[in-house]
């Protein structure tokens, strides 16, 4: 069946690397590339500053770019996510939804709130792993249905699961063009908005701009120094629109990233290395996406429960640096 598909953007903002877009256009006959911003959520939940905001909204600018470099467009759609969601999947008569693979207990949460929407309305959702370089659903499955929590049983359970997956191909305009693109009227209704849309100071732009061009542009100036003659051809032919590497927006893909690494010359060995780096990066994922309230002492069950008292007088004697 060939869908008429919205694909959400959360993270990963590339086109590169990119399994559940590279989906999305396979079985879609429609595809729209919506990303939702949900200002009030991002500020007083996510406390996004303006650094953040301003390398989002450039991430954001650079993936239009290179989305309409291919014959699409990027459309951001603005308010409370399920209700613009809702309201757009009826507009649109969408009848699959597809993101990336949620592993965080909050964003799991609104992943099957979507499942849910998707029952009511009857849509498909797809979801496909794209945050990791592993699935941690295998991970906790091969350690008995829990989260290894030491490092080293951690790299026990991944020796058995072998290396990571590589990198899947490159997105080509031949791709999209197989699918309608979305009405021109709505790429400028719904265009990236600028930071005096959303009231930002221009004089907190950061210096570290976000996006896919800038991050090739940066790993380029490196590869040719790091990595031997013929592993750069490859890793050229392979990661053609490589992007900076954001932890938050996904910049960057780790396959990506770990397959660079890898045929780097002289990097150094795990866990100090960049690889290593990575690892841990996976390790504290798979931990959070199995444990409740992972980022908090109360009602987290791996973390030690401190019997805290409150004493408003030596709070505030600590507080004003005062004896006795």
């Amino acid at each position: 069946m060939s869908h008429r598909t919205i694909h959400l953007f959360r993270k990963g903002l590339r086109l590169h690397d990119n399994p559940t877009l590279l989906a999305a256009l396979e079985s879609s006959e429609v595809l729209y590339p919506v990303y939702i911003l949900d200002r009030k959520f991002m500020t007083s939940v996510m406390h996004i500053g303006p650094l953040r905001w301003h390398f989002l909204l450039q991430s954001l600018e650079d993936l239009q770019k290179n989305l309409g470099q291919l014959g699409s467009c990027l459309l951001v759609l603005q308010g409370e996510y399920e209700s613009v969601l809702r309201d757009h999947i009826q507009e649109w008569n969408i009848t699959q939804v597809t993101l990336d693979a949620e592993m965080e207990p909050f964003y799991k949460e609104m992943e099957a709130n979507i499942r849910r929407l998707g029952e009511e309305l009857g849509f498909e959702v797809l979801s496909l792993v794209g945050h990791s370089l592993y699935d941690t659903k295998r991970i906790l499955d091969l350690n008995g249905g829990t989260p290894p929590l030491t490092y080293k049983k951690f790299l026990h359970i991944l020796s058995l699961l072998g290396d990571p997956e590589l990198p899947v191909r490159n997105l080509t305009a031949e791709d999209f063009q197989r699918c309608g693109a979305p009405d021109p009227g709505l790429a400028e209704q719904y265009r990236v908005p600028l930071p005096v849309d959303l009231k930002m100071p221009l004089e907190n732009l950061s210096p570290w701009r976000g996006g896919e061009t800038e991050g090739l542009q940066r790993l380029e100036q490196h590869l040719t120094d790091q990595v031997s003659p013929y592993c750069t051809w490859v890793l050229l032919v392979a990661l053609a629109g490589l992007s900076l590497v954001s932890s938050s927006y996904m910049c960057l893909s780790p396959e990506a990233f770990t397959l660079y690494l890898v045929q780097a010359k002289h990097h150094s060995l795990p866990p100090v290395s960049l690889q290593g780096q990575l690892l841990w990066r996976e390790f504290f994922y798979t931990v959070a996406s199995a444990t409740p309230n992972f980022t908090q002492m109360v009602g987290n069950p791996i973390c030690l429960q401190i019997r805290w008292y409150e004493d408003a007088e030596r709070l505030h004697k600590w507080k004003m640096v005062m004896r006795g």
